[in-house]
């Protein structure tokens, strides 16, 4: 069975139009995207980009990035749930302002935009690049956190400025 392959460029060039897209539609909140609920566990525009500052660093720290431990990381010894880490994380950046979570954001999904032009096609397409990745190709453990996980933030958040426009 042939199974799907990724070019390490392709990835590049889906994160970054992916990145785009839900900063753009960010963005376009203005300063709804603090206040603005936009998921159904109540979040904001603010809180989904702090949500994804957590797992775009998680899979950029697996590939090798230099990044200092997360406040809201550091000190945990039990292994919390997806759940747990997305609620510290939101907690985490509850009282920051838009600017300095899009920071942030900014410097992880960088992180990792350097991570992955660092692999080769072959790289990309291994499967054991992160230790917790399972049998999965790196770039589906990539697109899982990113452009497969982004356009469906970036539609809620474009539903809630048409919503309330």
């Amino acid at each position: 069975m042939d199974e799907k392959r990724m070019t390490s460029q392709e990835v590049s060039d889906a994160v970054t139009r992916e990145r785009g897209r839900l900063m753009g539609a960010i963005r376009a909140m203005g300063d709804g995207a603090s206040t603005v609920r936009v998921t159904n566990e109540g979040w904001t525009a603010k809180d989904v980009l702090a949500h994804c500052i957590h797992w775009v660093g998680q899979i950029a720290w697996g590939m090798g990035a230099r990044m200092e431990q997360p406040a809201w990381v550091a000190g945990v010894e039990s292994r919390p749930s997806a759940d747990d880490w997305n609620a510290r994380v939101v907690a985490h950046y509850g009282g920051a302002s838009l600017e300095q979570v899009i920071q942030d954001f900014d410097r992880a999904a960088d992180a990792l935009a350097q991570e992955i032009r660092a692999r080769s096609d072959d790289q990309i397409n291994a499967t054991d690049a992160i230790a917790w990745g399972g049998s999965r190709p790196l770039w589906q453990q990539v697109g899982a956190e990113t452009f497969d996980h982004w356009p469906e933030h970036t539609a809620a958040i474009e539903q809630a400025t048409a919503r309330d426009r």
